[in-house]
């Protein structure tokens, strides 16, 4: 009997082991499977932090030059204002020139009024000449 008990305990030792075996080849083939996916996702996650790394940097260019137009913008500003003052400046001289211009167009037109006046006054002193010189030629002949 004890060899009956014996074989059945081996019997079911085999079938125990042979269960276990199957575990093992189970575990195994999910240990291998997990080991696989363990190498994606690691793979994964290095082109994920390459991503970021790579966007990090695109960013602190996108800042910089963000940055650089500022201060373009700035310095173009400034410019414009020193350009806006230079013209405002330039047309207060424009300005001041046109109205000495009219000024002078003023004195001009008085002048050429005077110049008038007196080329008339000349005609007449002319006139008086020619006559006065006419009476004394007339007196010399009558002497």
């Amino acid at each position: 009997m004890q060899i009956e008990r014996l074989h059945t305990d081996l019997c079911t030792a085999n079938e125990a082991n042979a269960v276990l075996n199957e575990d093992k080849d189970r575990v195994q083939q999910e240990r291998d499977c997990l080991e696989s996916e363990t190498v994606d996702l690691r793979q994964a996650l290095a082109s994920i932090r390459s991503t970021l790394t790579s966007s990090s940097e695109e960013v602190a260019a996108i800042i910089l030059e963000r940055d650089n137009f500022a201060k373009l913008n700035d310095d173009l500003t400034s410019e414009i204002g020193s350009s806006m003052n230079e013209l405002a400046s330039a047309k207060e001289k424009i300005d001041q020139f046109s109205q000495g211009l009219e000024e002078n167009s003023m004195k001009i037109r008085t002048l050429e009024s005077e110049l008038c006046t007196v080329e008339e006054k000349n005609a007449v002193i002319s006139e008086e000449r020619d006559r006065v010189q006419q009476e004394r030629d007339g007196l010399e002949s009558e002497t």
